[in-house]
């Protein structure tokens, strides 16, 4: 009887957790930005990111964050390279300056790079296509920031990107402003896992518990842009 009402504790106790570890799950609000799918969507597939308005607000906004420190989003081999999982086996660098040469040029176009260009003007981007490439190709050799035009940029992206993307001296301070960016923005799921859910931020100095409480709860849960990557 005694080894019985022992199991049945602790079958009461087990039970007792999961269930209160459910009731705690707490989510919070998130906006979510126009420019959500850049981060969070197949390119391929992406109306968005085909429209010509929305190219030259990221190109701008790239420009003024720096390209160079988003090298890292491309994965480059000597005859193949990946870019948000789309996979092309070709040489990166290659491509980018054929793509330069061959815009409205037909005579030089192979098939690869006339159905490109057949695709981008028949989506009536090619024109600000071939000037990001165009000024991308440009950084190659001189790796000089590009001026930007300012009226294109979306300071929340920029914003956003500073903290992705440029973390070479993160330090509690940092963290904190970062986190600060992303509440002004009412990106407050993401300002959560930042505080919990990122390897970069989990050894930094933060006073976790009082900054949660900043947080606007939300009745349901809606995809970060920060997301957790500790799962």
């Amino acid at each position: 009887m005694n080894k019985l009402l022992t199991l049945n504790i602790l079958i009461l106790l087990l039970v007792s957790c999961v269930s209160k570890e459910k009731k705690e799950t707490t989510f919070y609000v998130e906006n979510q930005t126009s420019f959500f799918g850049l981060n969070h969507s197949d390119w391929t597939k992406s109306s968005w990111i085909r429209k010509p308005e929305n190219l030259k607000m990221v190109h701008e906004s790239f420009k003024k964050f720096g390209y160079n420190k988003l090298e890292n989003l491309i994965f480059k081999s000597d005859n193949e390279f990946i870019i948000r999982d789309i996979y092309i086996k070709r040489n990166f660098e290659n491509v980018i300056d054929s793509l330069q040469m061959t815009y409205n040029i037909p005579k030089v176009q192979t098939k690869y790079y006339s159905e490109f260009w057949n695709r981008r003007k028949a989506e009536k981007n090619d024109s600000i296509v071939y000037e990001i490439i165009r000024e991308f190709n440009s950084t190659k050799s001189n790796k000089k920031r590009l001026n930007y035009e300012n009226q294109f940029v979306n300071d929340t992206l920029v914003d956003l990107l500073k903290i992705e993307f440029d973390n070479d001296n993160l330090n509690s301070e940092k963290a904190k402003s970062d986190f600060y960016t992303l509440k002004k923005y009412r990106l407050h799921q993401s300002a959560y896992n930042l505080l919990y859910q990122r390897a970069e931020y989990s050894e930094l100095d933060l006073d976790r518990e009082k900054l949660k409480k900043e947080l606007s709860k939300a009745t349901q849960f809606t995809y970060p842009w920060l997301i957790d990557t500790e799962k």
